[in-house]
C-alpha cells in the first residue's frame, strides 16, 4: 500500500471511531470556572439582539464556525458526503467553513472533488488545511508553497489552516514527528501567499509563548482547539493495535491546555484573531469564550453524526440551537451585540484562576479582551 492509500485509510478509520466511540476527554474545557454576572435590568430587548461578527472582513450572521473534521476519500464515499452536507448547512447559514486534513489530496490528487464544495455552497468561506509535520525540515516529503497554493486553489478556498498536532503524531502508529523548522517554514508560506493562513491546534490547545511566535511570523488567526472536547490521543487508542502505542496513547488521552485557559493565554498575550473550539457543547460556553476575548466559536464533533447522514437540516438546527443559547445569556448580561458582551463582567474561579494566576496579569488580560 504507497503512502496516499494508508493515509485514505487512516482517514476512514478516524471518521468511523469519531462516530463509533467514545473519543472526547475525561476532562472539562474549564469553561464551568468562568461565570457572568446576572443583569436584573438588562436595558436590551432580546429580539434585537445582534449575533453577527466580523472575521477576515466579511460579515457572518452568527459567531459559530464548522472546524475541519476529515480528511479526503473519493468524492463517493463518507468523507465528501460529510463535506458537501456541511457546505450546505455553513452556506445556508452564512457561517465559515473549515475542512479536513488536505494530506490525502496531496498524496492522491484523484482524491480532490472529496473536498470541493463550490457546486452545493458557491458562497461559503471555505477553509483549506494541511499538517505542519509536513512542513518540518526533516519531513519524509516537505511541502512547498507550490503545494499550499494548489491546497487552497484546487477547491477554491478562501483561506488554509495550518493543524498543529504533536499529540496525535506522537501516538499515532505510523505518527510523523518531524516539526523542527515548521515555524520558519510557516513564515515562508506566509511571505508567499496572499490567502490568510490559521493556525490551529487539535485539541491540546495553544499557550502564550506559542501564540507570540505566531503573531511574530505574520499568522492571521489562531483556532486554539484546546482540551475538553475530542481527543485525538483516545481516537489513535482505539486504532492502535500495538499494546505499547495503545498504552501511551490512553496515557496521553487528556494531555494539553483546556480551552478557556488557552483563550485567556492567547487573548492576553496577542492581538489575532481567535477561533476558540475544544469542547464546545453548548451556547452559554460559547458566550462565555466570547465574552473571553474569541472572535469566533469553533465546533466539530457536535455535527458530525448528521453530517454522515447527510441531514442537512440536522446540522443547521444543531448550531441555530447553540446560537439561541448565545443570544439568551447575551440578554441576560445586558450585551446587544458581541462586541459589548466582550464588556460584561466576568467572574474566574477555580482551577482556571489558578493556572491564570501564574501565568499571565488577570487584570490585564480583562482589559485585553476589549479588542
Amino acid at each position: 500500500m504507497d503512502f496516499g492509500e494508508i493515509t485514505i485509510s487512516r482517514k476512514f478509520e478516524h471518521i468511523e471511531h469519531c462516530l463509533k466511540r467514545n473519543v472526547e476527554a475525561h476532562v472539562t474545557n474549564g469553561f464551568e470556572d468562568i461565570h457572568f454576572v446576572h443583569k436584573s435590568l438588562p436595558e436590551v430587548d432580546r429580539d434585537e439582539i445582534d449575533l453577527t461578527v466580523e472575521f477576515f472582513g466579511r460579515k457572518f450572521d452568527y459567531p459559530i464556525m464548522i472546524t475541519g473534521m476529515t480528511g479526503g476519500t473519493r468524492k463517493d464515499e463518507i468523507a465528501g458526503k460529510i463535506n458537501r452536507t456541511l457546505a450546505q448547512a455553513a452556506e445556508e447559514l452564512n457561517i465559515p467553513l473549515g475542512l479536513g486534513s488536505q494530506r490525502a489530496m496531496i498524496e492522491k490528487p484523484e482524491t480532490w472533488e472529496s473536498y470541493y464544495v463550490r457546486d452545493v455552497a458557491p458562497d461559503v468561506f471555505l477553509i483549506g488545511n494541511l499538517g505542519a509535520p509536513q512542513f518540518g525540515r526533516n519531513a519524509k516529503k516537505r511541502y512547498s508553497v507550490e503545494e499550499v497554493l494548489y491546497a487552497i486553489e484546487k477547491i477554491e478556498a478562501d483561506a488554509i489552516a495550518i493543524h498543529m498536532n504533536p499529540l496525535q503524531e506522537s501516538v499515532q502508529p505510523e505518527g510523523d514527528t518531524t516539526f523542527a523548522g515548521v515555524l520558519e517554514a510557516l513564515a515562508e508560506i506566509k511571505a508567499n501567499i496572499s490567502y490568510p493562513i490559521i493556525a490551529k491546534e487539535t485539541g491540546a490547545g495553544v499557550s502564550k509563548e506559542v501564540a507570540i511566535e505566531l503573531e511574530a511570523i505574520g499568522i492571521d488567526a489562531i483556532d486554539i482547539s484546546g482540551l475538553g472536547g475530542t481527543s485525538w490521543s483516545a481516537v489513535e487508542y482505539y486504532r492502535a493495535k500495538d499494546e505499547g502505542k495503545r498504552r501511551l496513547a490512553l496515557r496521553f488521552w487528556d494531555w494539553g491546555i483546556k480551552t478557556a485557559i488557552s483563550l485567556a493565554e492567547v487573548r492576553w498575550a496577542t492581538n489575532l484573531p481567535i477561533i476558540a473550539s475544544g469542547g464546545m457543547r453548548d451556547g452559554i460556553s460559547m458566550a462565555k469564550a466570547l465574552a473571553m476575548g474569541a472572535t469566533m466559536v469553533g465546533i466539530a464533533l457536535p455535527v458530525l453524526k448528521p453530517a454522515a447522514r447527510g441531514d442537512v437540516e440536522g446540522v443547521v438546527r444543531i448550531i441555530k440551537n447553540y446560537a439561541e443559547e448565545i443570544r439568551n445569556a447575551m440578554f441576560l448580561v445586558g450585551a446587544k451585540n458581541v462586541k459589548e458582551l466582550r464588556k460584561v463582567p466576568l467572574v474566574i474561579t477555580g482551577f482556571v484562576r489558578e493556572w491564570l494566576s501564574q501565568r499571565i496579569d488577570l487584570n490585564a488580560y480583562l482589559r485585553s479582551r476589549f479588542k
